[in-house]
């Protein structure tokens, strides 16, 4: 068994978890998805340009998740949260920390302000933190993979952002060491474009007004300081990016039941 009844990756004893019954305290609600809206949204956007009507969108996203629904590793993550997205690299900035500033965030900002026009939408690079230049893809978190693929072709996929809840950052990397491979679909550590995609085209994901939301890690991406880490969350109404320390001493890292990293199942649109 990989994931728990409620989709939440079962942790090894090698992974760092702040508590392995997890508290649902922290939460996002799964929503009904307006398939059609989604998929504007996301056009809208410019993060995808091919031809792909929503009924199409629709049908390949409900065959995916039938396809995970029938693998036995995997087949347990659908009972969390789960986010349909389709996702184009049209952007051809090949600096990850330009791409995120440049291209993704101003996408988030934009859908979201559109859906809350009395919210606002914050960034913020704690201390003298730099994105540009300074973002490189964590080792076996299969997101290299992602882009590829991405830049190739579009892909539709599936994120699932309480999948690593309450792991700390480590955890959520080294935990793919652990996942099998299959030939009917490619998991990857969630990382900025697919959560992007997922949040441009369902701009609600943390809004609550019943209950507080977890923290999203973007866990696939790591700062070249390794202090610091790419994080979303709700303040109240408000969306706000942050890269900011995940040090809670000078040699303890954040591990907290609002942290949540997120695992990405997707195909290529061929």
């Amino acid at each position: 068994m990989l994931f728990a009844d409620n989709g939440r990756r079962l942790a090894s004893p090698s992974m760092r978890v702040f508590s392995n019954s997890p508290s649902d305290y922290y939460r996002i609600n799964q929503q009904v998805n307006d398939f059609q809206l989604i998929l504007e949204r996301i056009k809208k956007n410019n993060l995808i340009s091919i031809n792909v009507d929503p009924l199409d969108f629709e049908n390949r996203s409900i065959m995916l998740k039938n396809k995970i629904q029938n693998n036995e590793s995997f087949k347990n993550i659908i009972n969390g949260v789960h986010i349909p997205f389709v996702y184009q690299g049209l952007n051809k900035n090949e600096d990850l920390g330009g791409d995120l500033e440049d291209y993704l965030l101003p996408a988030i900002q934009k859908s979201f302000k559109e859906k809350h026009p009395k919210s606002n939408f914050k960034a913020t690079l704690q201390g003298n933190s730099v994105l540009i230049n300074n973002l490189r893809i964590a080792s076996n978190s299969r997101y290299e993979k992602f882009i590829e693929i991405s830049n190739l072709n579009a892909v539709v996929g599936w994120y699932f952002p309480q999948a690593l809840q309450e792991f700390d950052i480590d955890s959520q990397r080294l935990q793919m060491t652990e996942l099998p491979h299959t030939d009917e679909f490619v998991v990857c550590l969630s990382g900025a474009k697919d959560i992007g995609a997922a949040i441009v085209g369902s701009p609600d994901i943390l809004i609550s007004t019943d209950f507080y939301t977890p923290i999203l890690c973007m866990s696939s991406y790591v700062h070249n300081d390794p202090r610091l880490v790419l994080l979303l969350k709700a303040y109240g109404p408000h969306l706000e990016f942050w890269c900011m320390s995940q040090m809670l001493t000078k040699n303890v890292t954040q591990v907290s039941e609002q942290w949540s990293g997120g695992l990405t199942i997707y195909e290529s649109i061929k």
